[in-house]
Protein backbone atom coordinates (compact mmCIF):
# COMPACT_ATOMS: atom_id res chain seq x y z
CA UNK A 1 0.00 0.00 0.00
CA UNK A 2 2.62 2.57 1.02
CA UNK A 3 4.41 1.80 -2.03
CA UNK A 4 1.51 2.81 -4.40
CA UNK A 5 0.66 6.06 -2.02
CA UNK A 6 4.37 6.62 -2.95
CA UNK A 7 3.90 6.74 -6.62
CA UNK A 8 1.08 8.65 -6.47
CA UNK A 9 2.42 11.52 -4.18
CA UNK A 10 5.41 11.28 -6.50
CA UNK A 11 3.33 11.53 -10.01
CA UNK A 12 1.05 14.66 -8.18
CA UNK A 13 4.20 16.82 -6.46
CA UNK A 14 6.13 16.57 -10.23
CA UNK A 15 3.10 18.63 -11.83
CA UNK A 16 3.33 22.37 -12.21
CA UNK A 17 2.19 24.24 -9.68
CA UNK A 18 -1.05 26.25 -10.02
CA UNK A 19 -1.89 24.14 -12.99
CA UNK A 20 -4.93 22.57 -13.24
CA UNK A 21 -5.29 18.39 -13.03
CA UNK A 22 -8.14 16.13 -14.23
CA UNK A 23 -7.92 13.36 -11.99
CA UNK A 24 -9.76 10.98 -14.06
CA UNK A 25 -6.74 12.07 -16.79
CA UNK A 26 -3.65 11.69 -14.46
CA UNK A 27 -5.33 8.31 -13.47
CA UNK A 28 -5.41 6.94 -16.94
CA UNK A 29 -1.49 7.70 -17.29
CA UNK A 30 -0.96 6.06 -14.00
CA UNK A 31 -3.72 3.49 -14.06
CA UNK A 32 -1.58 0.42 -14.71
CA UNK A 33 0.46 1.02 -11.74
CA UNK A 34 -1.83 1.77 -8.69
CA UNK A 35 -5.41 0.33 -7.73
CA UNK A 36 -8.15 3.68 -8.38
CA UNK A 37 -9.55 3.62 -4.89
CA UNK A 38 -6.36 4.61 -3.91
CA UNK A 39 -5.51 6.75 -5.93
CA UNK A 40 -8.33 8.89 -4.95
CA UNK A 41 -7.52 8.39 -1.52
CA UNK A 42 -4.37 9.79 -1.43
CA UNK A 43 -6.05 12.61 -3.33
CA UNK A 44 -8.20 13.56 -0.95
CA UNK A 45 -5.32 13.19 1.93
CA UNK A 46 -2.88 15.19 0.24
CA UNK A 47 -5.86 18.10 -0.19
CA UNK A 48 -6.42 17.69 3.58
CA UNK A 49 -2.65 17.67 4.35
CA UNK A 50 -2.50 21.08 2.26
CA UNK A 51 -0.12 19.66 -0.91
CA UNK A 52 -3.18 19.79 -3.07
CA UNK A 53 -6.12 22.03 -3.62
CA UNK A 54 -9.62 20.56 -5.07
CA UNK A 55 -11.23 23.10 -7.79
CA UNK A 56 -14.36 21.48 -7.99
CA UNK A 57 -15.52 17.98 -9.01
CA UNK A 58 -12.80 15.66 -10.61
CA UNK A 59 -10.44 19.01 -10.56
CA UNK A 60 -7.21 19.72 -8.53
CA UNK A 61 -3.98 21.86 -8.50
CA UNK A 62 -0.73 21.77 -6.58
CA UNK A 63 -0.68 25.10 -4.47
CA UNK A 64 2.01 27.76 -5.32
CA UNK A 65 3.84 28.29 -2.01
CA UNK A 66 5.81 31.40 -1.07
CA UNK A 67 7.61 32.86 1.92
CA UNK A 68 4.45 35.04 2.05
CA UNK A 69 1.92 32.16 1.98
CA UNK A 70 0.18 30.51 -0.68
CA UNK A 71 -0.99 31.98 -4.00
CA UNK A 72 -4.52 30.78 -5.40
CA UNK A 73 -5.22 29.60 -8.55
CA UNK A 74 -6.02 32.59 -10.77
CA UNK A 75 -9.32 32.94 -13.00
CA UNK A 76 -7.02 34.12 -15.87
CA UNK A 77 -5.19 30.34 -15.50
CA UNK A 78 -8.81 28.29 -15.44
CA UNK A 79 -9.79 30.51 -18.80
CA UNK A 80 -6.56 29.93 -20.34
CA UNK A 81 -6.47 25.95 -19.54
CA UNK A 82 -10.37 25.45 -21.25
CA UNK A 83 -9.42 28.16 -24.17
CA UNK A 84 -7.11 29.62 -26.98
CA UNK A 85 -5.28 27.94 -29.94
CA UNK A 86 -7.53 24.76 -30.32
CA UNK A 87 -9.28 24.23 -27.20
CA UNK A 88 -11.73 26.23 -27.17
CA UNK A 89 -13.30 30.05 -27.53
CA UNK A 90 -14.50 32.86 -25.01
CA UNK A 91 -17.62 34.41 -25.61
CA UNK A 92 -20.59 36.15 -24.38
CA UNK A 93 -19.72 39.44 -22.30
CA UNK A 94 -16.20 38.78 -22.73
CA UNK A 95 -16.16 38.00 -26.22
CA UNK A 96 -18.15 41.11 -26.96
CA UNK A 97 -15.60 43.01 -24.40
CA UNK A 98 -12.45 42.36 -26.26
CA UNK A 99 -13.59 43.10 -29.47
CA UNK A 100 -14.26 46.13 -28.24
CA UNK A 101 -17.84 46.65 -29.40
CA UNK A 102 -19.25 46.61 -26.04
CA UNK A 103 -18.22 48.25 -22.66
CA UNK A 104 -20.33 45.28 -20.75
CA UNK A 105 -18.42 43.05 -18.23
CA UNK A 106 -20.11 40.02 -17.36
CA UNK A 107 -20.30 38.25 -14.24
CA UNK A 108 -19.25 35.22 -15.65
CA UNK A 109 -16.98 34.05 -18.15
CA UNK A 110 -18.52 31.75 -20.75
CA UNK A 111 -16.48 29.33 -22.86
CA UNK A 112 -17.07 26.67 -25.40
CA UNK A 113 -14.32 23.99 -24.84
CA UNK A 114 -12.97 20.86 -26.44
CA UNK A 115 -11.11 19.93 -23.40
CA UNK A 116 -13.95 19.56 -21.23
CA UNK A 117 -14.98 15.96 -20.14
CA UNK A 118 -18.60 16.30 -19.77
CA UNK A 119 -21.12 19.16 -21.30
CA UNK A 120 -21.24 21.55 -19.02
CA UNK A 121 -19.41 22.46 -15.85
CA UNK A 122 -19.04 25.95 -13.33
CA UNK A 123 -15.49 26.73 -11.87
CA UNK A 124 -16.06 29.94 -9.96
CA UNK A 125 -17.26 32.51 -12.13
CA UNK A 126 -16.30 30.61 -15.46
CA UNK A 127 -19.16 28.90 -17.03
CA UNK A 128 -17.44 26.09 -19.28
CA UNK A 129 -19.68 24.09 -22.41
CA UNK A 130 -18.47 21.47 -24.27
CA UNK A 131 -17.62 22.06 -28.19
CA UNK A 132 -17.24 18.50 -30.36
CA UNK A 133 -15.77 20.48 -33.35
CA UNK A 134 -11.42 20.95 -34.44
CA UNK A 135 -10.93 24.36 -33.52
CA UNK A 136 -8.88 26.44 -36.11
CA UNK A 137 -8.35 29.90 -36.59
CA UNK A 138 -11.00 30.53 -39.00
CA UNK A 139 -13.79 28.18 -37.03
CA UNK A 140 -12.82 30.58 -34.17
CA UNK A 141 -13.59 33.33 -35.80
CA UNK A 142 -16.58 32.10 -37.61
CA UNK A 143 -18.08 31.36 -34.13
CA UNK A 144 -17.06 34.44 -32.43
CA UNK A 145 -19.23 36.32 -35.34
CA UNK A 146 -22.47 34.20 -35.46
CA UNK A 147 -22.22 34.31 -31.24
CA UNK A 148 -22.50 37.79 -32.16
CA UNK A 149 -25.11 38.08 -34.72
CA UNK A 150 -27.36 35.52 -32.79
CA UNK A 151 -27.17 37.81 -29.16
CA UNK A 152 -27.06 41.31 -31.35
CA UNK A 153 -30.18 42.77 -29.71
CA UNK A 154 -28.84 42.17 -25.89
CA UNK A 155 -25.53 43.22 -26.25
CA UNK A 156 -25.31 46.50 -23.92
CA UNK A 157 -23.49 49.19 -25.10
CA UNK A 158 -23.46 48.48 -28.74
CA UNK A 159 -20.31 49.94 -30.38
CA UNK A 160 -21.66 49.49 -34.21
CA UNK A 161 -19.14 50.86 -35.77
CA UNK A 162 -16.61 48.71 -33.85
CA UNK A 163 -19.47 45.99 -34.94
CA UNK A 164 -18.61 46.92 -38.54
CA UNK A 165 -15.04 46.78 -38.53
CA UNK A 166 -15.30 43.54 -37.00
CA UNK A 167 -17.82 41.90 -39.30
CA UNK A 168 -15.48 43.35 -42.28
CA UNK A 169 -12.23 42.16 -41.25
CA UNK A 170 -14.17 38.49 -40.58
CA UNK A 171 -15.54 39.33 -44.79
CA UNK A 172 -12.29 39.66 -46.05
CA UNK A 173 -11.54 35.59 -44.83
CA UNK A 174 -14.76 34.59 -45.57
CA UNK A 175 -15.13 30.82 -45.67
CA UNK A 176 -18.18 29.41 -46.56
CA UNK A 177 -16.39 25.97 -46.34
CA UNK A 178 -16.04 27.01 -42.49
CA UNK A 179 -19.30 28.26 -42.24
CA UNK A 180 -20.70 24.69 -43.41
CA UNK A 181 -18.30 23.27 -41.18
CA UNK A 182 -19.78 25.32 -38.36
CA UNK A 183 -23.49 24.75 -38.96
CA UNK A 184 -23.27 21.19 -39.21
CA UNK A 185 -21.68 21.04 -35.71
CA UNK A 186 -22.93 23.56 -33.96
CA UNK A 187 -26.89 24.73 -33.89
CA UNK A 188 -27.80 28.59 -34.74
CA UNK A 189 -31.24 29.86 -35.29
CA UNK A 190 -32.15 30.93 -38.65
CA UNK A 191 -32.07 34.22 -37.72
CA UNK A 192 -28.36 34.38 -36.88
CA UNK A 193 -28.04 32.57 -40.37
CA UNK A 194 -29.93 35.42 -42.25
CA UNK A 195 -28.29 38.19 -40.45
CA UNK A 196 -24.82 36.66 -41.58
CA UNK A 197 -25.99 36.00 -45.01
CA UNK A 198 -27.28 39.63 -45.08
CA UNK A 199 -24.12 41.40 -43.88
CA UNK A 200 -22.15 38.93 -46.71
CA UNK A 201 -24.32 40.10 -49.60
CA UNK A 202 -23.92 43.36 -48.31
CA UNK A 203 -19.94 43.04 -48.75
CA UNK A 204 -20.62 41.90 -51.87
CA UNK A 205 -19.20 38.19 -50.60
CA UNK A 206 -20.68 35.67 -52.60
CA UNK A 207 -22.50 32.81 -50.08
CA UNK A 208 -24.50 30.35 -50.61
CA UNK A 209 -26.44 30.60 -47.02
CA UNK A 210 -29.68 30.91 -48.21
CA UNK A 211 -29.68 27.46 -48.35
CA UNK A 212 -29.92 27.24 -44.87
CA UNK A 213 -33.35 29.35 -44.89
CA UNK A 214 -37.15 28.86 -45.95
CA UNK A 215 -38.13 31.67 -48.52
CA UNK A 216 -41.55 31.72 -47.07
CA UNK A 217 -39.84 33.05 -43.73
CA UNK A 218 -39.49 36.93 -42.77
CA UNK A 219 -36.70 36.64 -39.80
CA UNK A 220 -36.50 39.10 -37.43
CA UNK A 221 -33.19 41.31 -38.29
CA UNK A 222 -31.42 44.38 -38.79
CA UNK A 223 -31.40 46.06 -41.82
CA UNK A 224 -27.86 46.70 -43.22
CA UNK A 225 -29.15 51.06 -43.39
CA UNK A 226 -30.28 50.15 -39.78
CA UNK A 227 -26.28 48.52 -38.91
CA UNK A 228 -24.41 50.69 -41.33
CA UNK A 229 -26.19 54.05 -40.86
CA UNK A 230 -25.62 54.33 -37.07
CA UNK A 231 -22.02 52.66 -37.71
CA UNK A 232 -20.77 55.50 -39.37
CA UNK A 233 -21.93 57.99 -36.82
CA UNK A 234 -20.37 55.97 -34.32
CA UNK A 235 -17.40 56.22 -36.42
CA UNK A 236 -17.44 59.83 -37.09
CA UNK A 237 -17.99 60.40 -33.64
CA UNK A 238 -14.56 58.42 -32.25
Amino acid sequence: MSSYVETIEQVILSQPENRIIIASRLYAYISRLVPEMTYYKTLERMTKTGKLEHLTKGLYYRPRMTEYGVIPLGERTIIDFYSGGTKGIVVGASLYNSKGISTQIGKRVEILSTVLTEQKKNIRNVSISRIDMRISKNVSETIEVLEILQNYYSIEDLNKGALVRFLETYGSNYSEKTVEYVLKNRKYKKSTIAFLAAIMTHMGIENTLKKHLSGLSVYSIPTMRELYETALISIRVQ
